[in-house]
C-alpha cells in the first residue's frame, strides 16, 4: 500500500468513503488537469512550539523506500529521519488577509527524510504528514498532490512551562508519544559529531529547507514539490533534552528511539509559495 492513502482506522464510515473518494484517480487527474490552468492559491500561517526530533539511520535501511531516482541525504552510511510537530495558528490562504484569523488552528506532524543536496539543495521527502483537523485532511488531499495528510483524532502538542508534550496516532506503526524539556545545553550528540562540525551547523541544516517533495497517492512513482518558505531567526532556536519518547516505526529500522537530537523553535512565519510536478531521471 502506498504509504499516503487514507490509513487512520477509527475515522467513521463517512469519513473513510470521502476519504477513498478524494484519492481516485479520475477526480485527482480532473483536478491536475485543471490545475495546469488555474493559478496556485498561496497558503499560510503562524506557527509556535516547533519540535524538532532526528535520528540517524542507516540508509541501506530505508532506501527501498523511495523511487530509485530520489537520492537521499547519506554520510558514512548514514541518513537523517527528522519528525517536526508544531500548532498552527488559522493555517489559510494568503489572499483572504485579515479573514484568515477565522481560519481553524490545526496541529500538525511532518516525518521527513532529506534529499541529497546534489540532486536538489534544501528539500525533504516526506514519510507522513499528519493533522488533527478532517477537514485539513480532506481539503489537502482534494486540492494537491503535496499535502496527502493522514488524520489523528488524539492529537496532543501542548507546551507547559519548559516542556512540551507530543502524542499522535494514525496506526499502530505511525504514532509518536514524548516529552521534551527546552534547556540551554547547545549539545551536538556524539554520534552526530563526525557528520556536522557543530551543534550550530546541524540545526541549521535541520530546519533551512524550501522545499518538500511528496509521492503521488494514486501514482507513487510520480512525486510532486511543495515550495515553502520559514524564515527563520537562528539565534531563537532552543536546545532542548528528550524526558520520554516512543515511536514504533523506528523499530523497523533497527534504531533505538532514545537516540535522538532534539530541539525547538518558539515561533516563525510558515508559507507555502507553489506546487509543481517534479521531472526527475528515472534511470
Amino acid at each position: 500500500m502506498n504509504r499516503h492513502q487514507l490509513k487512520n482506522e477509527d475515522v467513521n464510515f463517512i469519513m473513510r468513503w470521502i476519504g477513498l473518494f478524494v484519492q481516485s484517480s479520475w477526480l485527482l487527474n480532473l483536478r491536475r488537469a485543471l490545475m495546469r490552468f488555474l493559478p496556485f492559491f498561496k497558503l499560510q500561517s503562524r506557527v509556535k512550539n516547533i519540535v524538532y526530533l532526528s535520528w540517524l539511520v542507516d540508509i541501506e535501511k530505508v532506501r527501498s523506500r523511495y523511487p530509485q531516482h530520489v537520492q537521499l541525504w547519506e554520510k558514512q552510511g548514514k541518513t537523517i529521519f527528522t519528525i517536526l510537530t508544531y500548532q498552527h495558528e488559522h493555517f489559510g490562504f494568503s489572499f483572504l488577509g485579515w479573514f484568515r484569523k477565522l481560519m481553524p488552528s490545526p496541529k500538525q506532524s511532518n516525518w521527513r527524510f532529506y534529499i541529497e543536496p546534489q540532486q536538489q539543495d534544501k528539500t525533504v521527502i516526506f514519510e507522513q504528514v499528519i493533522v488533527d483537523q478532517k477537514l485539513y485532511v480532506l481539503s489537502g488531499r482534494l486540492a494537491s498532490d503535496a499535502m496527502p495528510a493522514q488524520f489523528s483524532k488524539a492529537f496532543i502538542h501542548q507546551k507547559n512551562d519548559s516542556q512540551i508534550l507530543t502524542q499522535l496516532q494514525i496506526n499502530e506503526k505511525y504514532q509518536l508519544s514524548s516529552t521534551v524539556e527546552i534547556n540551554a545545553d547547545q549539545h551536538l550528540p556524539d554520534s552526530w559529531q563526525d557528520l556536522f562540525p557543530s551543534w550550530d551547523d546541524a540545526i541549521r541544516y535541520l530546519v533551512d529547507q524550501d522545499h518538500a517533495w511528496v509521492e503521488w497517492v494514486d501514482q507513487p512513482e510520480k512525486i510532486s514539490q511543495g515550495d515553502i518558505e520559514m524564515p527563520f531567526n537562528f539565534s531563537q532556536i532552543q536546545a532542548a533534552k528528550v524526558l520520554e519518547i516512543d515511536c514504533p516505526l523506528l523499530k523497523d529500522w533497527g534504531v533505538d528511539a532514545h537516540d535522538v537530537f532534539a530541539f525547538v523553535v518558539p515561533e516563525l512565519d510558515f508559507y507555502v509559495r507553489n506546487e509543481s510536478v517534479l521531472k526527475l531521471d528515472s534511470e
